[in-house]
């Protein structure tokens, strides 16, 4: 058979079209070739031993709900390749934006510091804060998680990306001394009776779903972030996009004179949520 008649045999066991699109990337990556390389090597003969191995992850796939990127053991996120297992949650693109926004408040907000701490809480693969430090070398990054599961995985990203980041196992702040510039987290907001895709049960729990409003995560964490940041700090969170009002009620009951700024995706949902303080400075709501 040739690439194109296998994709097409594949494609015609769903009629999702996102899980179409699932089983071409899960083709082409099997093969190491670009998506943009498929086309030109439609006519390619695939061997017999590669086609069994292809429909067997597509049956893990449609059939068994296991993310393409946990068949894979990879993920792109922010141009980079992370190691991904069942112990961590896939990497999103709306937590590459996160990303991208944190980034530039950084340079804007600490233009002036010559180093600057960060913690990423609830790291799991360790996307959010190795990207960072790759992409701000002067960044002293931590990434701290409650699953020694998730840190493993972390861990091998650290080595395959050449990132020097430190990494602590953690239940949010019970194993964190220190005090930092940027307080970074991606945390579990589903709430727990909330209906998800069945693919996405297949990531683990404990970094899905947070009490009955989905923001047990953010209690913990802000009950105690105050002292573990610096007068001048910056707190950055994903938050789920029916979250805006809950969580800006609770960061003001937790801090005092912080400026609040809160974004929409690029679906135009309500997904950020930034926090500034500056002890010592009024700062404009």
């Amino acid at each position: 058979m040739t690439l194109k008649e296998v994709l097409e045999q594949a494609q015609k066991l769903t009629n999702n079209e996102n899980e179409k699109h699932a089983l071409f990337w899960l083709l082409v990556e099997m093969l190491n070739l670009k998506p943009s390389e498929y086309y030109l090597n439609e006519d390619l003969l695939l061997k017999e031993d590669f086609i069994k191995e292809y429909f067997n992850n597509v049956n893990k796939y449609l059939v068994n709900d296991i993310p393409v990127q946990y068949i894979l053991n990879r993920s792109y996120f922010y141009n980079y390749i992370f190691y991904v297992d069942e112990n961590t949650l896939v990497p999103r693109v709306e937590t590459e934006e996160l990303v991208f926004r944190t980034i530039n408040y950084i340079k804007e907000f600490f233009k002036d510091k010559k180093e600057i701490k960060v913690l990423d809480l609830a790291t799991g693969s360790g996307a959010i804060g190795i990207t960072l430090k790759l992409e701000l070398p002067n960044l002293d990054v931590t990434l701290s998680d409650i699953s020694s599961k998730a840190l493993k995985v972390a861990e091998i990203n650290k080595k395959n990306l050449d990132a020097n980041v430190k990494l602590v196992e953690s239940n949010w702040f019970s194993n964190i001394n220190e005090k930092f510039d940027v307080i970074i987290s991606n945390p579990p907001y589903i709430p727990e009776q909330q209906a998800v895709i069945s693919k996405t049960l297949s990531e683990p729990n404990l970094a899905l779903f947070s009490g009955k409003d989905g923001l047990d995560s953010y209690r913990e964490i802000l009950k105690d972030v105050k002292k573990h940041l610096n007068n001048k700090a910056l707190i950055a969170f994903e938050n789920g996009y029916d979250q805006k009002s809950g969580l800006n009620a609770l960061i003001k009951e937790n801090l005092n004179n912080v400026k609040i700024v809160q974004e929409k995706d690029l679906a135009n949902l309500d997904r950020y949520t930034f926090v500034f303080v500056n002890e010592g400075k009024i700062l404009d709501e």
